[in-house]
């Protein structure tokens, strides 16, 4: 186990020192396109479990697999499209795989159901619910194991919010938006006895009493009066994607929320902070009858104005070694096709972020190139943490890209090793580890 550690350890040792160097001078990026045949990609994920699979759901209600060489596989691992309510900003929304997925084939899905809320004037209602993968083909999931976690119902069509993610600590952390229309029309950021505009912080282990899940012993307000247990933070607007770092600050997670009228932010993740929505948008007032009158509010670590883009897409922290240039990065863009990439100044803990620009032809060469359907809807990371991207135009519906640094590359085969080694030492702790290439289960 010690081998495996110190050789991943020294590898990216040596990448951290190099890409202190080369930071500095990256200009710009290329995109590797590997699929045109998406229809509304809206979530990238990995399984975690040493296939280095990666997952592409479709707003419809589709997830579709590719390979470790990148192809598509012809039969998708779910398809639960009559299910799925589509339509605005409804759709299947989220997806996260158990931290022990490998071993127990557990994995969740949030998306607005078709399912109409009883005896209520709500739009629809979205539903949390666990899956596992077939004991049979690892690659198509069992859609008789369903099982319900959590359903809240949504007063409109919109901000439904969708990511769903586990943290380091093993808990997973669900991100609802306010509840739609404008201007959080009904107050749910900032109502503690309401799930909507908030981060759930839930223990999908344990089943509570009543409910598919426990709350956390933990949790910032689980013997407050007035809040909801599952609330681990509030005041958010319409979270869309979050990436959680690898890097100084293991398990930190960085997301976007998608602004009113002015601003669009990225946020630090914390145990009871409340990020200010209605009241604040970026680091403005939006509403100033509340605005900083709710109490301690924590403030976005980056906000842009409407000016530069209409709605954040966050991103993910790069933390693979092919592209040494774009260590711990929280790379991220906005609907409209813009990208940006954020950095920590260590010393000084400030944010700084810039726009990441696309290389001109001569250095985006094939298989490399320099465009991209330009609809940004969502970003996610591989298994050796290698970041992809997926978009639409108008020409096409769907689209997946790999980011590229055309200039200073790892070594593949290196990097390969060094994942590969991890990957077998962490099974065989349990007693099976699987082949990357083969994916075969041996015991």
């Amino acid at each position: 186990m010690k081998s495996a550690f110190l050789l991943v350890f020294v590898i990216k040792l040596g990448l951290l020192a190099q890409s202190q160097v080369l930071k500095k001078t990256l200009v710009c990026i290329c995109m590797e396109e590997l699929s045109s045949d998406l229809e509304d990609p809206l979530i990238i994920q990995n399984a975690g479990d040493g296939t280095e699979r990666l997952f592409v759901g479709e707003q419809k209600g589709v997830v579709h697999i590719f390979d470790h060489n990148d192809v598509k596989f012809k039969t998708p691992f779910l398809n639960i499209a009559d299910q799925v309510m589509t339509g605005d900003e409804r759709g299947l929304l989220g997806l996260a795989f158990h931290p022990n997925f490998w071993k127990n084939r557990r994995f969740f899905v949030y998306f607005s159901s078709r399912v109409k809320p009883k005896k209520s004037t709500d739009d629809h209602v979205t539903r949390l619910y666990e899956y596992r993968a077939s004991r049979r083909n690892p690659d198509i999931a069992d859609t008789s194991s369903r099982r319900l976690i959590l359903e809240v119902q949504q007063p409109f069509s919109n901000h439904n919010g969708g990511e769903i993610i586990f943290g380091d600590d093993g808990y997973l952390y669900v991100f609802l938006g306010d509840g739609g229309s404008a201007g959080d029309p009904e107050g749910n950021a900032q109502n503690t006895l309401s799930l909507l505009g908030k981060v759930l912080r839930i223990d999908i282990d344990t089943i509570g009493n009543r409910k598919g899940y426990a709350i956390p012993p933990d949790n910032p307000f689980i013997n407050k009066r007035n809040f909801k247990p599952e609330i681990y933070a509030y005041g958010v607007r319409n979270i869309w994607r979050c990436g959680k770092e690898s890097g100084r600050y293991n398990g930190r997670i960085l997301c976007g929320d998608v602004g009113q009228n002015k601003f669009e932010e990225i946020d630090v993740i914390k145990k009871g902070a409340n990020y200010g929505w209605r009241g604040r948008e970026g680091f403005d007032c939006y509403e100033n009858r509340t605005c900083g009158k709710t109490g301690p509010e924590v403030k976005p670590v980056f906000a842009y104005s409407h000016d530069i883009g209409i709605a954040v897409i966050g991103g993910q922290f790069y933390s693979g070694c092919l592209n040494p240039r774009l260590s711990d990065f929280y790379i991220f863009g906005d609907f409209n096709g813009r990208l940006f990439r954020l950095y920590e100044k260590p010393r000084i803990q400030k944010w700084s972020g810039r726009e990441l620009r696309l290389c001109d032809s001569s250095m985006c060469t094939p298989p490399l190139n320099n465009t991209y359907a330009k609809s940004i809807t969502s970003f996610g990371i591989d298994e050796s943490g290698e970041v992809y991207m997926v978009s639409k135009d108008d020409t096409n519906p769907g689209k997946l890209y790999r980011i590229v640094d055309p200039v200073s590359n790892g070594n593949p085969r290196r990097c390969r090793a060094a994942r590969a080694l991890y990957m077998k030492q962490r099974h065989l702790q349990e007693g099976k580890y699987v082949h990357l290439d083969s994916n075969k289960t041996v015991q």
